[in-house]
């Protein structure tokens, strides 16, 4: 936005707070600095389309414009009454708004993380402080040092994100809140094209690091869950604000959780062979296979001596032969005859698709000059970050969201101008002689963009111009002191964005483990609740991954300072290791909780996602040693995710047919393509080939390998090689993989 036209709002705003009666809009054009409402038609008539498109943004930005006529006229006026305009009182205690402030580094996507920190400024405006209190339980009461909200609520060590990167998350929300229907394109797992839905939303919750709506669906009459990534375009309101009632009773949660974790109505079981050293999680569900049965499969086809023989319960046939068919010549399923069969036809099906892909020329549509130009700016960018530090790009764990997605929700902007300067005035009055350097910090600006905000309000203030209608600001020596606000003397009040924000930030806090005064969570959010009104957030809810075993004795780790052994499995190489690290912090993204710590195997920061600790907590042991990072141990910003590709990596293009889209939501994909078919292009980096391979097999025939060649050649290989152990491979597929010569 301008400066011109930031002076002009913040003019318009203090003249329709300093007036007790309807301004026309004349009367505005004429006593408003910044306006030129002219004489002739075509001059006023661009006056009158700026004033409409001013007074639109002032009441998007949460300010109440007031319409209505004196008695003494007809004409339209306006003005903004200040018991409307400003915040209640909100009395909080010191560990209260140490709960707020803690509470809003949830966010890490700058639709949520934006709002909140603007409602934290204004309630610091209204008085409130983010200093939590000296002496705080927990920490010596001698310390020189204050601790942190962190530290307040025994959480120092555990960072919380939580992301909306869903284009369809923000107008599901207004939808929510505004109780208004909506209507979308909805793509449900094995769907070629999707289905149009027209919905009634009763709530939104973000449950294991995806967001959903909950609402009823008008075309099936009935409840229905969606998962917002699978939103296939724009999201369109439907009708009036205020049409949509929830029902009563209505556990948005519980909807969620029966949708995505419905329970099997009955299991099977299978008996698999497994490589010795290989099949790592398959193991971790399964369970021996008793000695007295194992005989009658030691003489089946590819089960030798370096094999265990596993029984795994499953119940989907397509799902388990995915994940076993996965594994390639490591795992042979012996039965049941329809899993068997299911595996032998992905694996062949693998084969013949990477046969095909190997000496083919890559398509055009494979990665577009623009892409590829992004791609090798990302990867000098990559090769920046493995200089700043070692271990900086590697996860043990894969995690998702497409890079590019990334990028473009940490380089958003993070705050209005004008809503900052309406919050700067009453904060700078509620902290005279407060220095340049700490008000920068607080409203997390530099301070050279603070100095630009107070030459600004230098300039801003009632009709007139004369030195007593302008704002006045001492600024001396570095110290900043408001000596006539004019009429910003209060903070506006929240909008329901911003209430939201920070209220269901506070409620997704309070479920932590380990939290300390839960209670002064808990009163902060009624006292925010109360002084606007209303609650905001209770069809909006946020569910942090539960807590277990393991990840209260990596808090203990983290308090005492103490190393850890892990014993971890690293997915993508199917392999076993043993670590000791030193923690650096816990952090939970994407619906997962991670470790980062110094890890001393690697010599480098690593982060180990919790679930691949084997055996809980027994997979966790509290060494003597004493946890102590080098001087260059950094912990990762995490901005753009858990994964950045490194110099080394594949960049590989697979096609996904329609039904088998979902890993492109599932791994750190840099870019999408649409296909014609209904299926999707999918362009990613993989740190070695392992986990890729095994994704590939899984598919089937469902993935094409685009490029590069020897990606291909590598998963028809495996797919040969995993076939030879099966005597109902397909007739006439011979040990080398190519048909045998016809007439024998």
């Amino acid at each position: 936005m301008s400066r011109r036209r930031l002076e002009r709002l913040l003019n318009l705003t203090m003249c329709l707070m300093a007036t007790s009666r309807f301004l026309t809009v004349s009367e505005i054009g004429d006593m408003v600095e910044g306006y030129e409402p002219g004489h002739g038609g075509d001059e006023h008539e661009a006056f009158r389309r700026m004033f409409e498109r001013d007074k639109q943004y002032l009441r998007d930005l949460g300010i109440p414009l007031e319409t209505g006529a004196d008695s003494f006229g007809d004409e339209v006026g306006y003005r903004i009454r200040r018991d409307d305009y400003a915040l209640p009182e909100i009395l909080l205690s010191p560990d209260e708004a140490a709960a707020l402030a803690l509470a809003a580094r949830l966010w890490s996507t700058a639709s949520l993380a934006a709002p909140a920190a603007s409602a934290l400024r204004k309630l610091a405006a209204g008085g409130a402080t983010t200093s939590p209190p000296p002496g705080a339980p927990g920490r010596a009461a001698a310390s020189a040092v204050a601790p942190g909200p962190a530290e307040l609520f025994g959480l120092d060590g555990l960072e919380p994100r939580v992301d909306a990167a869903e284009p369809a998350f923000e107008p599901c929300l207004a939808a929510v809140q505004a109780r208004q229907a909506v209507r979308f394109p909805y793509r449900k797992p094995g769907e070629a094209e999707p289905t149009d839905r027209l919905v009634e939303p009763w709530g939104v919750l973000s449950w294991r690091g995806r967001w959903y709506l909950a609402g009823h669906d008008r075309r099936r009459d009935a409840p229905r869950v969606f998962r917002l990534s699978r939103v296939a375009g724009p999201v369109r309101p439907v009708g009036p604000s205020g049409a949509v009632r929830v029902p009563d009773g209505i556990d948005v949660r519980a909807m969620v959780t029966r949708a995505s974790s419905a329970s099997p109505d009955r299991l099977r079981a299978a008996t698999l062979a497994v490589r010795l050293g290989a099949g790592h999680a398959l193991r971790r569900r399964a369970r021996p296979v008793p000695a007295a049965e194992g005989g009658t499969h030691a003489d089946r086809l590819g089960v030798g001596a370096d094999m265990d023989l596993l029984r795994i319960s499953f119940a989907d046939v397509e799902r388990m032969a995915r994940w076993a068919a996965g594994y390639g010549a490591d795992v042979v399923v012996l039965d049941p005859p329809d899993l068997r069969a299911e595996v032998v036809r992905r694996l062949t099906a693998a084969a013949d698709a990477a046969a095909s892909a190997a000496g083919r020329p890559r398509p055009p549509a494979a990665v577009a000059p623009a892409d590829a130009e992004q791609a090798d700016a990302e990867q000098a960018d990559a090769e920046q970050a493995d200089a700043t530090g070692p271990g900086q790009r590697r996860v043990d764990g894969p995690a998702a969201r497409p890079r590019a997605e990334r990028r473009a929700r940490q380089e958003a902007p993070s705050d209005d101008r004008l809503s900052r300067l309406l919050a700067l005035v009453p904060w700078l009055r509620a902290r005279p002689g407060v220095s340049v350097d700490e008000a920068a910090a607080a409203f997390g600006i530099t301070p050279r963009q603070l100095r630009d905000d107070l030459d600004l309000l230098f300039l801003c203030g009632l009709p007139g111009g004369a030195p007593g209608d302008l704002i006045d600001i001492s600024y001396e020596g570095g110290q900043i002191t408001v000596v006539d606000p004019q009429t910003l003397d209060r903070p506006l009040r929240l909008t329901v964005d911003e209430a939201t924000a920070l209220v269901v930030a506070a409620r997704a806090l309070a479920d932590l483990p380990g939290l300390a005064g839960r209670a002064a969570v808990a009163r902060a959010v009624e006292r925010v609740e109360r002084a606007i009104g209303s609650r905001p957030a209770e069809q909006v809810r946020v569910k942090l991954d539960a807590p277990n075993e393991v990840l209260a004795v990596l808090q203990r780790a983290l308090r005492e300072r103490r190393r850890v052994h892990l014993r971890y499995l690293v997915w993508s190489r199917d392999e076993v290791t043993e670590r000791d690290v030193d923690p650096m912090r816990l952090l939970a993204t994407d619906g997962h909780w991670y470790l980062e710590g110094w890890c001393h195997q690697a010599e480098a920061v690593r982060m180990f996602r919790l679930d691949g600790i084997l055996g809980g907590a027994a997979g966790v042991r509290l060494l003597e040693a004493p946890a102590a990072p080098p001087p260059t141990a950094r912990a990762r910003d995490t901005s753009a995710g858990i994964f950045t590709p490194g110099p080394g990596d594949l960049l590989a293009v697979v096609d996904l047919a329609a039904r088998a889209r979902w890993p492109a939501d599932h791994y750190p994909v840099e870019s999408t393509t649409e296909l014609p078919d209904g299926g999707l292009r999918m362009t990613l980096y993989a740190t070695g080939t392992a986990w890729l391979r095994r994704l590939l097999l899984g598919l089937g025939g469902d993935a094409r390998v685009v490029g590069p060649p020897a990606l291909a050649t590598e998963i028809h290989d495996a797919a040969r090689k995993a076939l030879t152990a099966y005597d109902d491979a397909p007739a006439g597929w011979a040990p080398t993989g190519r048909p045998a010569p016809a007439g024998g």
